[in-house]
């Protein structure tokens, strides 16, 4: 069950360093995967994974952060928009409800995933 958690801990660091905000960043491919191989190790450690529970996880892992940068790319209103009516600023608020949404169903689809390796 401690895994259950640990798990949803690292999708929340997932988000917080997914490929888009690498990208914003300026990170070039190079710079991306020595980032991802860090997130990996890290990862490794604290779950306390074996090297073929790592090698498993590595793709399921990088399939997540691609659709996750999909929704995240999906957006029309982002951070720096101000809103100059009320309905636009409802219509903003909407669209992150609904990428909220979108980000939970999918954190539901690869729980799944991640517990198949993560007993």
């Amino acid at each position: 069950m401690k895994q259950l958690y640990a798990i949803f801990l690292i999708i929340a660091c997932a988000l917080a360093a997914s490929p888009c905000v690498e990208a914003r960043r300026g990170l070039d491919p190079a710079q991306s995967e020595k980032l991802f191989t860090a997130k990996m190790k890290m990862m490794q450690e604290k779950l306390k994974l074996t090297d073929e529970q790592t090698e498993q996880l590595i793709p399921i892992y990088r399939n997540y952060l691609g659709e996750l940068d999909a929704i995240f790319k999906s957006r029309r209103f982002h951070r720096r928009f101000k809103p100059s009516t009320t309905q636009e600023a409802c219509d903003a608020v909407t669209e992150r409800l609904d990428i909220d949404s979108r980000v939970i169903d999918l954190q539901k689809k690869y729980i799944i995933e991640f517990s198949k390796i993560l007993n």
